[in-house]
């Protein structure tokens, strides 16, 4: 999220912006080009935001152009389905042209092979293609008939266009975890493997409802006989870098009793900033600026792209509110948010070295 090696060389001037509330540098910025989205997926209330998208393509190649220059090193891009968008790749080579990594985020479904070649040509760094089972049954009860289906094909289409291209994009399997699937997942890392993924990400379910999220006996039962399991083959695939990675709701009691709530900070905002304010930005559809995603249920959002520009939105006092607030977070989103814990922990780590 933060391009931790440039803030390490640069300490001393992330310091003092975190101290003064001031911006640092929006390094890393998320895109949501769109509400559209061809899935009705049980876990995901964005396809039912249907609202027209206030930024098209001349507007979003000003706003990439202005994240080059104030230093932004990367650009996630996510929807709805962005593969819904006939302008994406025309995004794509705005960002690459101006140096800024492209990271994406789709299902998979419409991904043909034409579509799977010009991905793989296209400059794009990272693509996740979501997946939440190996098994089809339990994939399309949350994400609709036939998804399954679409996405595996999908991914085989674009497994070898890279290869084929020698491309450097690296493929990303984010598996939400709800209650539905979690016990159809122990073979989720050989899958994946096979299918040519290059890493794996599990994803809590964000369900304030409770519907879908795991409880107490759901957690202890996903831990002690599964993320075992996908620990030991999703190292051997090379889809983890640790066995951290395979416990996504903690490890500890103290950390399944947090994510029983659905508070999967763990605590750790009770301890410490979310710096995620001084180095990033979600940008919606309608040109709406917010901090992050999880803050985006705010009354307000932190300014506009139809009335400023980013830089203004950026350096302006409401944002600055919105620093000063975000050293001790009182958001419940943000006790909820399970993104860039280990970022977090490293540049809070950096903040007390003298």
């Amino acid at each position: 999220m933060y391009a931790l090696e440039e803030v390490q060389l640069d300490a001393d001037r992330f310091r003092a912006a975190v101290e003064a509330d001031q911006p640092y540098k929006p390094l890393y910025v998320k895109l949501k080009v769109t509400w559209a989205c061809n899935l009705r997926c049980r876990m995901c209330n964005v396809w039912r935001q249907s609202r027209a998208n206030a930024l098209d393509a001349d507007a979003l190649t000003a706003l990439v152009n202005e994240l080059a220059d104030e230093g932004c090193q990367k650009v996630h891009l996510s929807g709805g389905e962005v593969l819904t968008r006939p302008d994406l790749f025309a995004l794509i080579e705005a960002c690459v042209r101006r140096d800024i990594r492209v990271n994406l985020t789709t299902n998979g479904t419409l991904i043909t092979r034409d579509v799977a070649l010009r991905l793989a040509d296209s400059g794009v760094r990272s693509i996740s293609v979501s997946l939440d089972s190996p098994e089809r049954k339990t994939h399309d009860a949350l994400r609709g008939d036939g998804a399954w289906k679409q996405t595996v094909r999908g991914m085989t289409y674009l497994r070898k266009a890279i290869d084929r291209q020698k491309a450097k994009a690296r493929l990303r399997c984010n598996t939400v975890i709800t209650r539905q699937n979690y016990q159809s997942l122990v073979g989720l890392a050989d899958f994946a493997a096979d299918l040519g993924y290059d890493c794996l990400t599990l994803i809590p379910v964000d369900d304030p409802s409770g519907e879908l999220r795991l409880n107490k006996k759901r957690l202890v039962e996903f831990n002690e006989s599964i993320a075992h399991h996908l620990a030991q083959k999703g190292l051997e695939n090379g889809l983890f870098q640790s066995v951290a990675d395979a416990y996504p709701f903690g490890m500890s009691g103290r950390d399944l009793e947090y994510a029983k709530e659905g508070l999967y900070a763990r605590g750790l905002y009770q301890s410490q900033p979310c710096y995620a304010p001084w180095t990033h930005a979600l940008v919606t559809p309608q040109g709406r600026v917010y901090a992050c995603c999880m803050t985006r249920t705010l009354p307000r959002p932190l300014g506009n792209l139809s009335r400023q520009s980013f830089w203004a939105i950026w350096e302006s006092e409401r944002y600055r509110a919105f620093r000063q607030q975000s050293h001790r977070p009182t958001l419940y989103a943000c006790q909820c948010c399970d993104d860039f814990l280990g970022a977090n922990r490293a540049l809070h780590a950096l903040m007390n070295c003298v």
